[in-house]
């Protein structure tokens, strides 16, 4: 009986070996004529680009080919100018006026995502110069810890704020 399954083991690998091989051959074949000997459909391929050395433009394949070749994915924009927090933070600082206030902005543990009024503004520890008024100030910390707090600011005064990030998720889990 061992005989009978070596032999019928032995033939379908004869058998399909070649065949995924013929395979190989056929999709390699249409992938370089652009012609399909199985389906005997044509594929369109789109002409191919090459690098122009007269331009070293951002859109050039040099470039493209440059920016996969470090890491970088060609088809993500990269952003240009200062992040977002700086320019948050500088809005507040610029229309803070004369008589400005300031934030002290803390955090336990340090090191949480501020965010005033809905805008990210950096990371605690922080100082802000800020227009007098009403701030509701929320944190995120690294490990899904949060917190919030509302505060009004007065004229010409410092105003501290520390927030007790509390554990979104059970630190532990028991089960009895």
């Amino acid at each position: 009986m061992r005989g009978i399954y070596k032999i019928a083991l032995t033939v379908v690998a004869v058998t399909l070996i070649p065949w995924s091989a013929k395979a190989q051959d056929i999709a390699e074949t249409a992938t370089v004529t652009s012609h399909t000997a199985a389906v005997g459909s044509a594929i369109k391929l789109p002409p191919l680009v090459l690098p122009d050395p007269a331009k070293n433009g951002s859109n050039s394949p040099t470039s493209t080919l440059a920016s996969s070749a470090n890491g970088s994915s060609p088809h993500l924009v990269a952003r240009t100018g200062p992040p977002p927090d700086e320019v948050n933070r500088k809005d507040f600082e610029d229309n803070a006026g004369e008589k400005a206030g300031k934030l002290l902005l803390r955090s336990v543990p340090t090191g949480a995502d501020i965010f005033v009024n809905d805008r990210l503004v950096g990371r605690t520890p922080l100082l802000m110069v800020v227009a007098p008024g009403k701030y509701k100030i929320d944190m995120r910390g690294p490990r899904e810890g949060f917190g919030h707090s509302t505060v009004g600011v007065m004229p010409k005064e410092t105003e501290t704020v520390v927030i007790n990030l509390s554990q979104r998720y059970p630190i532990s889990v028991s089960s009895r």
